[in-house]
């Protein structure tokens, strides 16, 4: 997805299999953005609540590259100590989604730093939003001026990413919360995002849920429809902010 992820468990047995094998995940933590190659489930049914963090988010709460935790992550009391188990008792203490999502936003508000600098590559990626995508790493460097050595090194750095593979994922992103919106055909919608052969969204797609187009598609509600359907949807939720 290309972002960073605060994962609290409240209910269940989940666990992540990677390239390193099957391990239990903890009641808590901080985890890197997702390659098709880490999937995440449980033998029992799974409650959690979570936080996604833009790409420079996880340096400046944590002093953490979301680089050195691709496909990976930390227990969250080894980033803040106490109050991961603090806040996941006040989230098991209250009885709706709603207090939930109030007591995770006051609890994110408290992680933010002072000072919070607005950098250069949040410009970058904000634009790159902006153009949900939709722009070449030659676009990208013209319209900041920079070259595209910079670039790379500041996205291997920070994210993990080369420029190239970050846009490629925000295109993808944009892409299927489009078609879970389902305000335009899919071919429309591939034309727009520059899929000019359904097959090359069909190849990258397949790796995310098989090649079974209809969990974005098909009328019933599903998790992974319901996702892309809300994440990207409105300025605000894309917005960085100094």
């Amino acid at each position: 997805m290309g972002t960073g992820t605060i994962t609290i468990v409240l209910e269940g047995n989940p666990r992540v299999k990677s390239i390193e094998g099957v391990e239990s995940f903890p009641n808590y933590a901080l985890s890197g953005q997702y390659f098709p190659t880490f999937s995440f489930d449980s033998n029992t049914p799974l409650r959690h609540y979570g936080v996604a963090l833009k790409p420079t988010a996880t340096f400046k709460l944590f002093d953490i590259y979301l680089a050195n935790i691709q496909n990976d992550f930390i227990s969250l009391d080894n980033v803040i100590g106490n109050e991961a188990k603090e806040i996941r008792q006040k989230l098991l203490q209250v009885d709706s989604t709603e207090k939930r999502l109030s007591l995770l936003t006051n609890f994110m508000l408290r992680q933010i730093p002072p000072t919070t600098e607005y950098t250069h590559l949040d410009v970058v990626i904000d634009f790159i939003y902006e153009k949900q995508g939709i722009l070449k790493v030659k676009e990208l460097c013209e319209h900041e001026d920079v070259s595209r050595r910079y670039l790379e090194k500041k996205f291997k750095k920070f994210i993990g990413f080369t420029p190239g593979q970050f846009i490629r994922q925000v295109r993808f992103n944009f892409t299927c919360a489009n078609i879970a919106e389902g305000k335009k055909t899919v071919n429309e919608i591939l034309t727009t995002f520059g899929y000019h052969d359904r097959s090359h969204f069909m190849k990258k797609f397949k790796k995310y849920f098989g090649d079974d187009l209809s969990v974005l598609t098909g009328d019933s509600d599903n998790l992974f429809k319901i996702v892309f359907s809300r994440i990207m949807r409105t300025d605000q939720e894309n917005s960085y902010h100094p």
